[in-house]
């Protein structure tokens, strides 16, 4: 009785080590498929390194969209996405997320923006640009 115990234990953790080793691991969210079809990045910053977050923003051919992605997900902390169009006001998103923050979006064709995003206590702002 002792020996088949023993057996179904091992087998039993063996299927647990196998199931944990597949287990698919984080990736990080892709920026064009959080702000949706026909968006392409168009720019990036890097906004801080513990933990690990990049704001980008895409085009679509007549609107901008901003997300600020975490590399890895975790803990919900506050994160931030934003967005302005020149003659107009802030959009955002700020929050505890896990992920990323945003889709933030604005029609901007012919003029210029300013975005950016954050995660804690570090953020970018970019200054007026990709105009046109």
């Amino acid at each position: 009785m002792r020996k088949s115990y023993a057996a179904v234990l091992t087998a039993v953790m063996g299927a647990v080590a196998v199931v944990a080793s597949t287990t698919p691991s984080y990736a990080a969210a892709n920026p064009a498929s959080i702000c949706g079809a026909g968006y392409s990045v168009i720019d990036s910053e890097k906004v801080s390194n513990s933990p690990a977050a990049t704001s980008y923003l895409l085009w679509n051919g007549s609107s901008n969209c901003v997300v600020t992605i975490r590399a890895t997900a975790g803990k919900a902390t506050l994160m931030h996405a934003k967005l302005r169009v020149q003659g107009g006001s802030w959009k955002g998103d700020e929050n505890d997320y896990t992920s990323y923050a945003g889709p933030v979006r604005a029609a901007a064709n012919g003029t210029c923006v300013m975005w950016g995003g954050g995660i804690n206590e570090a953020s970018y702002t970019s200054g007026w640009e990709h105009c046109g």
